[in-house]
């Protein structure tokens, strides 16, 4: 069957596809590609790696480790190796290699991955990166454009 036969809805169906497929394919490559700020301050919302007081692992936000020591919730900042954790709202992942750890929190609309060492107890930032909803709206532009130039060059020749 041509391409000349099909319905101006087939048409239009094809091109979301389409434009569905290159979004993914170009947000995953911004996630990937996202720079990592190593000048960035701690946030009081970065989560911390920890073990808490019934001995498993946890995530505090870096702006509640004062009040989650003084309430006795927090019984270390030194984690395993790996290890992940299902919060309410959130993903935690962390890694540990050679005193680095890599702590990456995420959920369905950002991903925000916090690499840290301990340095007398405490969590010490050497760099971000924070990947928010700009991923995406990046990458339905580069779709956008992509689609635009398949179809400019489908009607060149």
């Amino acid at each position: 069957m041509s391409g000349e036969k099909r319905s101006f809805f087939a048409k239009v169906f094809m091109a979301l596809m389409i434009f569905t497929g290159l979004c993914w394919v170009w947000t995953v490559a911004f996630i990937i590609g996202w720079p990592w700020d190593k000048t960035a301050d701690w946030k009081p919302e970065y989560r911390v790696a920890a073990i808490c007081t019934n001995d498993e692992a946890c995530s505090i936000p870096y702006g509640q480790l004062d009040e989650a020591r003084t309430q006795g919730r927090l019984k270390s900042l030194d984690v395993p190796d790996v290890g992940e954790v299902m919060e309410e709202q959130n993903w935690i992942k962390w890694s540990k290699a050679d005193g680095l750890i890599e702590a990456k929190a995420s959920s369905w609309h950002f991903q925000t991955t916090v690499r840290y060492r301990l340095e007398e107890g405490k969590p010490v930032l050497v760099a971000v990166q924070d990947v928010g909803a700009k991923a995406l709206y990046f990458g339905m532009a580069a779709a956008l454009f992509s689609l635009l130039g398949l179809y400019l060059r489908k009607l060149r020749g």
